[in-house]
């Protein structure tokens, strides 16, 4: 799990769907909840391109080191 500190740059929304995706909940109960959090409805839509920013984010804030190959 990354700290939401390495991220400055998250939009509330994005803060609430990834500290929702921490709670391993399905993709309905998900966006379930961060709609309730928000107090606004959230797509699946909305919701799955948010997570695909924060990820792009987390890649780019954390590259992974090259693998050597045996």
């Amino acid at each position: 799990m990354h700290s939401l500190d390495a991220l400055p740059g998250l939009t509330p929304l994005q803060r609430v769907i990834y500290e929702t995706d921490q709670l391993d909940l399905s993709l309905r109960d998900s966006i379930k909840l961060a709609t309730a959090r928000m107090g606004f409805f959230v797509g699946q839509n909305k919701y799955l391109e948010e997570r695909a920013k924060i990820q792009r984010l987390l890649a780019a804030t954390n590259p992974q080191p090259p693998t050597a190959n045996p």
